[in-house]
């Protein structure tokens, strides 16, 4: 068998070769499932062959890795070391900690240091190398150079060389695809984790408080249910919070029929090596583990990733998705399961990270979601082939791997800006796509291409001819005319318009354009659409209809004309008159063609009906007492479900620990998180038992309530029970018990 570097790694060697020529300490950067291992062996290896007086140390942070690189390292001397080579006996591997201990007792001086997962390079523990071995060469790799503080790498290493990135390793199938599922922003666990805020030593959410609201049983039957859904048959890593988690995660799972197994830092080594090896066979399906395989684990056939533990590392998550990412013989793709929400903090595993200015500590990567640039410009496009997910499914579909392939099929970038991007085709000429990968303006040999703010399009179809374009509207604003004469986009109450050539237009090139530059107040903005009172003695042909949610929904026409014109966010193609506004549920609008159409909040448009019926569904009469109904119906539903979800979350706050019952006189109520719920209102309080508490209003009277403060149960009972399954047991005066099922 003979080991070949693949042409990337070549070129890295090449360049850090180069590199330790000009500087004495430089950092590598190439992705989690690269062959980082065998690129820093090479490079050893060529080291050797040129110094061979010289020693090389390889230092790692934890033990595991010591272990992983020794065999890398005597595998590669086997099969690819240079007949003449000194590799084994020029080369020791040891942890940080190992080293620190013994440095009095080294007498030889390396001519190399190799550090591995060097982003864990803390300044006052590795600064002493340097301090010790001033003569001593220093070569750091990661996949992630970057650290939770914000802070860069320059007070160790000198310069940083970048592989390719992401994208480019899997269109070149060097990295499996993968599809993304994520909780729904919406969800009891995303509520749960964004009300995490405590912080542990690192900056990193406190062991403590996840444990607390997610090493629950209703969490951990959340995992299951998207593992079961997505990872169903699939062989896969799970990353939990803790030993506890790991050891419940792993319980659950079997008793569904999962052979799952948990591996932490206090598992002995000869049972991890036997379980990790039966994984490895396909005798276990699933690892659940803590931090044990997040880096250095090599298993390339891993099928999916499971991520049940919330970070604010870019580098933790990076390191756990990238074990679903190597390739392997008969797999096809990786399926992530984001059960904690990451997607929402960093983005995808394929974003485009610029590395540099981490290096240089000049960009912090913190809980928000940075712009997508270049090759990870594209969002989802198309229809899933393998992955459906079920309309009551807690999780969501983020991108498929038929997607992904999609995105990253644009690979030369001219420039980028908010929603759009300029690009070159493989024949030379340009065009503008969206961020679903549609051209927009047809390919030219255009002379130049500008994205100016606001989505205005600056180009040259010949050499002294400018023109700009509206990319929003798909329009031609004008021809021919000079640069000075830019549009400009202006906004005005959070609304943008279109200022050219006197006129202002709700990016819109319909018919309507206000002659002046409107002021704020003859504006109202609803957030997803704006309405202006045009006053004016011309009919706009659109009835104007009430809505009563008091009275159940029912709907009633007040006037022939509206004079309210109406813009909807991200509709460029119509202006329409507001018909009727159905409070939260939506809105019901007239486009310039004369049909009616109910408008969500996802600005999802239903026709329901015409100024020219052609049938009686279509009459606005029949339709509208119709659509009102069916709102309030809806809405109904909505707020009962929302309940529902507020009464769950607040159970899971209970078993927490986070609701309180407090005195104030002689009175008692409840608080949640610090806040109050129900006011001291009541002679005594039980404590809560999930979502539920026992309160006695007068002596002797007791009932139930939520601890939203709802009363489910009237203080009319001798004695109240509460059970751990939403069961009340009453016993009234007479000491007759009933079971009162309180869900």
């Amino acid at each position: 068998m003979k080991i070949k570097l693949y042409d990337y790694q070549e070129d890295m060697k090449g360049r850090i070769e180069g590199e330790l020529r000009l500087h004495r300490s430089v950092m590598a950067q190439m992705p989690t499932g690269t062959g980082k291992t065998y690129l820093l062996t090479a490079v050893i290896d060529s080291f050797v062959n040129g110094n061979p007086m010289e020693k090389v140390w390889i230092v790692a942070h934890r033990r595991e890795l010591v272990s992983q690189i020794d065999e890398t390292v005597r595998k590669f001397h086997s099969y690819f070391a240079s007949s003449t080579s000194s590799l084994l006996s020029s080369v020791k591997a040891m942890s940080i900690q190992w080293l620190m201990r013994h440095y009095d007792e080294i007498e030889e001086e390396p001519g190399m240091i190799v550090i591995d997962e060097a982003h864990h390079a803390l300044a006052k523990t590795y600064k002493e190398m340097w301090e010790r071995f001033p003569n001593a060469k220093f070569l750091g790799l990661t996949a992630t150079p970057c650290r939770l503080n914000g802070k860069g790498f320059t007070d160790l290493f000198d310069v940083l060389v970048q592989s390719w990135s992401v994208p480019e390793f899997i269109s070149k199938g060097r990295l499996a695809t993968y599809d993304f599922v994520s909780i729904k922003s919406d969800g009891v666990t995303q509520r749960l984790i964004d009300s995490l805020q405590k912080r542990g030593a690192d900056g990193d959410y406190q062991n403590k408080e996840m444990d607390m609201l997610l090493n629950k049983k209703p969490s951990i039957e959340r995992l299951y249910r998207s593992l079961e859904e997505f990872g169903k048959d699939r062989k896969g890593i799970v990353y939990a919070i803790n030993i506890s988690h790991a050891q419940k995660i792993t319980k659950l799972y079997q008793e569904h029929g999962v052979k799952a197994i948990a591996i932490d830092s206090k598992t002995p080594a000869v049972e991890r090596q036997q379980d990790i090896a039966a994984f490895k066979k396909g005798d276990i399906q699933v690892l659940v583990n803590v931090d044990i395989f997040s880096e250095g684990f090599d298993c390339p056939d891993v099928e999916f990733v499971q991520l049940a533990r919330p970070t604010l590392s870019l580098a933790k998550y990076l390191q756990m998705v990238g074990r679903g990412l190597r390739v392997a013989k008969g797999k096809k793709n990786c399926v992530i399961i984001d059960n904690v929400g990451l997607y929402r903090v960093f983005g995808l595993p394929s974003q485009v990270w610029n590395w540099n200015a981490m290096f240089e500590g000049k960009l912090k990567v913190g809980k928000r979601k940075e712009t997508p640039k270049d090759r990870e410009f594209f969002l989802m496009n198309g229809e899933q082939d393998d992955i459906q997910i079920h309309p009551d499914s807690e999780m969501m579909m983020v991108m498929s791997h038929e997607e992904l392939l999609q995105r990253i099929q644009y690979r030369e970038f001219v420039d980028s800006k908010g929603e759009f991007a300029i690009i070159k085709l493989p024949d030379g000429k340009m065009t503008v796509v969206n961020r679903q990968g549609e051209q927009v303006i047809e390919p030219g040999s255009y002379y130049d291409m500008k994205l100016l703010d606001g989505n205005i399009l600056f180009y040259r179809p010949r050499r002294k001819t400018v023109c700009y374009y509206d990319l929003l509207a798909r329009v031609v604003i004008d021809e021919d005319i000079h640069a000075k004469d830019a549009p400009e986009v202006i906004t005005i109450n959070k609304w943008e318009f279109v200022e050219y050539n006197g006129l202002f237009r709700s990016r819109t090139y319909e018919y309507f354009a206000l002659p002046f530059r409107p002021s704020q107040y003859d504006l109202w903005n609803y957030g997803y659409y704006l309405i202006y009172n045009f006053r004016r003695s011309t009919a706009s042909g659109c009835q104007e209809w009430i809505y009563k949610e008091e009275d159940g929904g029912s709907m009633r026409m007040h006037k022939e004309n509206s004079e309210k014109v109406c813009f909807l966010r991200g509709d460029h193609t119509h202006v329409y008159w507001l018909c009727a506004d159905l409070y939260d549920s939506g809105i019901v609008v007239m486009d310039s063609h004369e049909d009616y159409y109910f408008v969500d909040s996802s600005l999802k448009k239903t026709y329901i009906g015409c100024n020219q019926p052609k049938t009686e569904s279509e009459n606005l009469m029949v339709a509208m007492p119709r659509l009102g109904k069916l709102v309030y119906e809806r809405e109904m539903q909505r707020r009962k479900k929302q309940e529902e979800q507020e009464l769950l979350l607040m159970q899971e706050k209970s078993e927490a620990g986070y609701v309180e019952l407090y005195q104030a006189g002689k009175k008692w109520g409840v608080k949640v998180d610090g806040k109050v719920i129900v006011p001291p209102l009541y002679h005594s309080i039980a404590q809560p038992v999930g979502a539920y508490c026992a309160f006695e209003q007068i002596p002797r009277h007791w009932g139930v309530m939520t601890v939203k403060g709802k009363v489910i149960v009237d203080a009319k009972y001798e004695k109240v029970e509460i059970r751990d399954n939403g069961i009340a047991v009453v016993t009234d005066i007479t000491g007759k018990a009933q079971t009162i099922h309180l869900k």
